[in-house]
Formats: structure tokens, sequence, C-alpha cells
């Protein structure tokens, strides 16, 4: 199968994918972005304001119509990363995915290579792993580490296999956390170690998220992005809302996700769709 980004093929929709769409009920898997949405550290808040107000717009006749700015990092809300975003210093240089040097790629313009344009449309088998319903939990401690063996009896609980070219998503139960206690959703996650992200990459799934901030455990040094993102090429999905999901018990589902073609972005917001 020819891959077109990291690990992700060219995008199309065989009977497989097909045949998870059973009820056809639809999804959204995207949270609201509003002027309190929480950030990361190393990006920026959100804000909206009015460019152009209805009693603002003089013409002739009934037409009237309302713009606005909105200023934002690319990792705001809900929002899938680029193969350009994350890097390892090896030798004392930072290498993208594929050891593109950083330097080289990187330009106050953005990224010349693995920017998020070039990522396809998704169009994948998910499987939403619910650790805490696993375990008779709402949610999982803060800095809780999902390890293999939590996976593994989640699948069993849930009735699921993981295949190769899966997308994994996930819960914590960390979203109730994002508009009522938004200092604990970005700073004590839980999520899976390090050695749980190597070995869910080794399983062939071609992209990961969940329900936090920073996908895997924190705090931590993210060795989770460099075994995912650099090492092998496999995106991430953050802040996804996976609630109806897990209340309705739906463990599998044709997954939809399209990023935006944001020319050299090391992320883009997308509004996830999953339909079983």
């Amino acid at each position: 199968m020819r891959r077109l980004y990291g690990v992700l093929p060219l995008p199309t929709l065989p009977s497989q994918l097909l045949s998870l769409v059973k009820t056809g009920r639809v999804y959204s898997l995207s949270c609201p972005i509003h002027a309190n949405t929480p950030h990361a550290t190393t990006t920026s808040p959100f804000s909206r304001r009015s460019n152009h107000r209805h009693e603002d717009f003089v013409v002739d006749g009934p037409f009237g119509e309302a713009t606005e700015i909105l200023t934002m990092s690319t990792h705001t809300a809900t929002h899938i990363e680029a193969l350009c975003h994350i890097s390892e210093k090896i030798d004392g240089r930072p290498l993208l995915y594929g050891d593109v040097p950083a330097k080289e790629a990187e330009s106050e313009a953005g990224f010349r290579e693995l920017g998020v344009e070039q990522c396809p449309p998704i169009l994948t088998r998910g499987v939403l792993l619910d650790i805490p319903r696993s375990k008779g939990l709402d949610v999982l401690p803060d800095s809780y580490g999902i390890t293999r063996d939590d996976i593994e009896a989640c699948c069993q609980t849930e009735a699921v296999e993981i295949r190769v070219g899966d997308c994994v998503l996930i819960r914590t139960g960390f979203f109730e956390y994002r508009d009522r206690a938004p200092h604990r959703f970005v700073t004590v996650g839980a999520g899976p170690t390090p050695a749980t992200c190597r070995w869910l990459a080794e399983k062939g799934i071609v992209l990961a998220g969940s329900d936090t901030m920073t996908f895997e455990q924190v705090p931590g040094p993210h060795l989770g992005h460099l075994e995912l993102i650099r090492r092998r090429g496999i995106s991430i999905i953050k802040q996804a809302n996976l609630e109806e999901l897990a209340a309705d018990h739906v463990y599998e589902f044709l997954l939809i996700v399209l990023p935006l073609k944001l020319v050299g972005a090391t992320a883009s917001p997308v509004n996830p769709i999953a339909i079983c």
C-alpha cells in the first residue's frame, strides 16, 4: 500500500470500512472553541473580535453581513498534529520524521516539508478505548500512565481488537475538566506511557488520539510523541470529545478526519466524525 504522509495511506473507502456503518448514527468528536478554551504554555489563547457588524453595513437595500477576526494557535481545541511538529535531537541536531533536519525544513513562513497541508483526508476504522470505564471509574487518576495491560484489558471488556491501519482513540475522562478545571486539564492529564505508545505503533496503527490536552501521560518528557510522530510518522489527535461515543458504548466506527490545508503549519483544527 502506498504511503502518503507518514504511515497514512492514500484515502479510499473500501467495503470493509463501509461495513462499519450499521446504524448510520453520526458523532462529532470536536469540542467548542471559546474565549476560555484551555491552551498549553507553548501556544496562545483563543480570541475573537468583530471585524464588521450588521449595523456597520451601509448599502441600499435589505442586505447586511457580519464578519470576525480569530486569533488562535493551530493547536487550539480539537486538532491533529503534523509530522513537522516534533523533533528529536540526534548528535545535537533536531531531526524530524524521516530524519529531515528541522533547521533546513523550518522557516518563518512555515515548514517546507512535513507541514499539515500534506496530510490527506483520513478515512479509517476508529476504535474507542474507554479506559476508566473498563476499570469501573468515571475518570482516571491525575497523571495516570496507561499501560499495555490496561489497553488489553479494555479491549477484552469492549470485545474489540486493535488492527493494522486503525486509529486508536483513548478516553481518560479528563474531558470533563476542560471547562471546569482547565489547570488540571492542562497539567496532570492521564495518558499512555512511552512504552505503550511504542507498543501501539508496533501494532500498525496509523493515527492515535485522546480526550486530553497532551495525549500522553503528564507531566513527562513527551517521549510518546517521539515514538509516534518523530520515529513512526503517526499523527496525534488531541482534545477529542469522546463522551457521546462512550455513553452509547460505541467502540468501533468509520472515522473521517479532514485537516485544513494550512501550508507549513504544525497542526490543524479538525472536527473528526465517527459513523457507526
